[in-house]
């Protein structure tokens, strides 16, 4: 995204780094399953949509 001011950023940085591997990994495995779990509601949304 090219509309966030790079203070933001740098902060956005700073918080990511400042948090242990382990965090960062169990951050980005929980966001990884939320983003599969909406993933495959959308597909489910679409298919019943097609089959009406």
């Amino acid at each position: 995204m090219q509309d966030t001011p790079e203070h933001i950023k740098q902060l956005q940085l700073k918080i990511c780094l400042d948090k242990s591997p382990s965090e960062r990994l169990l951050q980005f495995i929980n966001d990884n399953d939320a983003f599969f779990k909406m993933i495959n509601s959308a597909k489910e949304s679409l298919k019943t949509k097609t089959e009406r």
